[in-house]
């Protein structure tokens, strides 16, 4: 059974592509957004977590210690504490709870990252950071001094990456109409009979076709400098070098809109090298 899309003018599939193209932006700067809110609240939550010495953690290391024994006491000797957390962490552990209420706790998480306190902390601050915060024995102020710049420098690259999707979703917009029109145009072209044209008007089919693959050419330009702009002075998360290949790397192509346009000229110079067969055996 056919879908009917081979029927479609080909203006609606080039329309129906970008549109594609800006629900991704607009998902991906929803959860970027996001996550920028989630920073935020950790940084919030983190304000209020008092940091201590290790001097005072030893003090209370000392104290819970002979409180445990005093406990043991009473209490059977043989019966192990499952899943105690150690009194000499309560910072570190109330750190770990604001983290995983805020940061990990975006509607996307699961599905774009699942991974664990540990993991999630060394992809967002660092290796040296996460074992510091899942293995330390104290949460002193230099260690909340060094996180509070962790989380601000993360949200500062939030902030980079919605310039970044607000300069994509800027370029589609401008697209909105020039794509959709060339596609209309050539159909137009295409529909032309041309053995029953005269010279004049195979002449001017010609002029067109030149015209429609110039504008072509000139939108291909625009792209590419968008994207040589987005390399140079915008930023994505990862290791990806532009911002095609961090949106659209699930798609038949990297570069959708660049294949868009290539695709337009190609029809254009096709229709072109048509006209000028019927030229030369006119």
């Amino acid at each position: 059974m056919t879908t009917g899309s081979a029927t479609r003018p080909s203006d609606d599939r080039v329309g129906d592509r970008l549109a594609a193209l800006r629900r991704a932006v607009r998902t991906e700067r929803r959860r970027i957004a996001d996550e920028r809110q989630a920073f935020d609240a950790f940084r919030k939550r983190l304000a209020d977590i008092e940091p201590r010495t290790a001097a005072r953690a030893r003090t209370t290391d000392r104290t819970s210690a002979a409180d445990r024994t005093s406990a043991a006491d009473r209490t059977s000797a043989t019966t192990p504490l499952v899943g105690e957390r150690s009194a000499s962490t309560p910072g570190l552990c109330a750190v770990r709870d604001a983290y995983e209420e805020t940061v990990m706790s975006v509607p996307h998480y699961a599905e774009d990252y699942d991974d664990t306190y540990p993991e999630s902390l060394a992809a967002e601050f660092g290796r040296e950071l996460s074992a510091t915060l899942t293995a330390g024995t104290a949460f002193d102020p230099a260690i909340k001094r060094e996180l509070q710049r962790a989380i601000r420098d993360r949200r500062e690259g939030c902030v980079a990456v919605l310039d970044t999707l607000d300069t994509e979703a800027a370029s589609l917009a401008d697209l909105r109409e020039p794509l959709p029109e060339l596609a209309r145009d050539l159909d137009s072209l295409a529909g032309a009979d041309l053995e029953s044209l005269d010279f004049g008007a195979l002449e001017a089919h010609h002029a067109r076709a030149g015209a429609l693959r110039d504008r072509c050419e000139t939108l291909a330009r625009n792209r590419q400098a968008t994207i040589r702009r987005q390399r140079r002075d915008l930023r994505v998360p990862g290791e990806t070098p532009d911002v095609p290949r961090y949106l659209y790397a699930d798609r038949e192509t990297t570069y959708p809109v660049l294949a868009t346009i290539a695709d337009l000229a190609e029809r254009a110079a096709s229709f072109r090298s048509r006209v000028e067969t019927a030229i030369a055996e006119w």
